[in-house]
C-alpha cells in the first residue's frame, strides 16, 4: 500500500528539496539519453540557486507557479508552470508545463501535480498548455499521452555529434486536465 501524499504550492524554502529531487532524477533517468558531462556537472547547489530565482520571480510576477508533492514530510516531486516560452507554441498553447519530476512512481503523484498545475495555469488565464519532453523518454511520453496530451510539435537535433530531440505535447482544454484533481 502506498503512503498518502499531498500537493501544495512551493515556497522559497522548497528550493533545496526541489533541487535534490531534480538532480537525483536526472542522474537516474537521463543517463544514456543526455550526454554524461551534462548530468555530471549538474549540482544540487547550482539547482537550488536556480530554483530560488525561479520561485522568487514567480512570486513577484504572478506569472508562474511551482507545486510540490510531499510524502512522509519530504518533497518527492514537483512541477513548474507558467507562460509559454516557445514562440512557435505560444499562440495555440499560451501556458507551459516546464518541469515535472517525481521520485515515487505509480502512486498518482504525477497526475495530481499535472492537475494542480493545470488549475494554476487556468487561474493565470491560460486555457491551453504544452510541454517539451525528450523523444527518447518513452515512460514520460506514455504518461503525457495517458493524461490526454497530444503530440503537437517536434524538434529534431541533426548535429553530427548527436543531440537531444524533443516532442511537444499539448492540452487544448486545460479544464479537463484540471478536473482530475
Amino acid at each position: 500500500m502506498s503512503e498518502t501524499f499531498f500537493i501544495r504550492p512551493a515556497t522559497r524554502d522548497d528550493a533545496l528539496p526541489i533541487a535534490k529531487v531534480q538532480v537525483s532524477l536526472w542522474r537516474a533517468t537521463y543517463r544514456g539519453i543526455v550526454p554524461d558531462a551534462l548530468i555530471d556537472r549538474m549540482t544540487v547547489s547550482d539547482r537550488e540557486k536556480g530554483w530560488g530565482k525561479i520561485l522568487d520571480t514567480y512570486a513577484a510576477s504572478g506569472r508562474g507557479a511551482v507545486f510540490v508533492a510531499e510524502q512522509s514530510g519530504a518533497v518527492v516531486g514537483f512541477l513548474s508552470c507558467g507562460d509559454q516560452r516557445d514562440a512557435d507554441l505560444a499562440k495555440a498553447f499560451p501556458g507551459e508545463f516546464s518541469a515535472l519530476y517525481v521520485s515515487a512512481s505509480r502512486q498518482g503523484i504525477g497526475s495530481a501535480l499535472m492537475a494542480a498545475s493545470a488549475q494554476g495555469l487556468l487561474s493565470m488565464g491560460h486555457e491551453a498548455a504544452a510541454l517539451w519532453v525528450l523523444t527518447e523518454n518513452a515512460p514520460a511520453r506514455a504518461f503525457y499521452e495517458a493524461l490526454g496530451g497530444t503530440q503537437v510539435a517536434e524538434r529534431i537535433d541533426t548535429r553530427p555529434e548527436g543531440g537531444l530531440s524533443e516532442v511537444a505535447y499539448g492540452w487544448s482544454a486545460l479544464s479537463a486536465l484540471a478536473a482530475r484533481a
